[in-house]
């Protein structure tokens, strides 16, 4: 089965074998619900699995109602789309802003139990990546060559544990 990848620039470099990526820098969760339609439309009917991974971006309007709104609107669609769907939940950020880490801790947790209700599959990349700087690039933000394999590795993880493989 073939995996399609989808999300925002976190996901820039993230490939192995049978899947494909889509990579929207500066993608929020409305983004990427807008591009859905025509992309899941577009997909070659050999692509059985859906991976979305955003979030990040939508962090910087304080709004953490309206996020969990925006997503839940997203997993609506993606529960219609005919897929297996994943979620890729979002990384710890290296940086000095406790606020901004505060707030994508509290979307991990959030989106966790939200998929589970869902029956959507959670990729918690959250504990893999935290505390560990040498995964990221000088920004704190987006993984670093390592980085990106580690996480290709917890995506394709994730996807191979799943019942009935995804």
């Amino acid at each position: 089965m073939i995996t399609h990848i989808l999300g925002d620039s976190i996901t820039r470099n993230i490939c192995f074998f049978n899947a494909t990526t889509r990579c929207f820098p500066g993608a929020k969760v409305t983004s990427i619900l807008d591009k859905l339609p025509e992309l899941i439309h577009s997909l070659p009917s050999s692509i059985h699995r859906v991976i979305v991974h955003t979030g990040y971006n939508d962090m910087a309007r304080r709004q953490t109602e309206l996020t969990k709104r925006d997503f839940n609107d997203l997993f609506s669609f993606l529960k219609r789309c005919g897929k297996s769907v994943f979620i890729s939940g979002p990384l710890p950020i290296m940086s000095q802003r406790p606020e901004r880490f505060s707030r994508l801790l509290n979307l991990n947790t959030w989106l966790q139990s939200t998929c589970k209700i869902h029956n959507f599959a959670f990729i918690d990349n959250f504990n893999l990546f935290w505390n560990r700087t040498s995964l990221y690039s000088t920004d704190g933000i987006h993984p670093n060559t390592l980085g990106s394999s580690v996480l290709a590795a917890n995506i394709q993880h994730a996807v191979q544990s799943a019942p009935h493989n995804g």
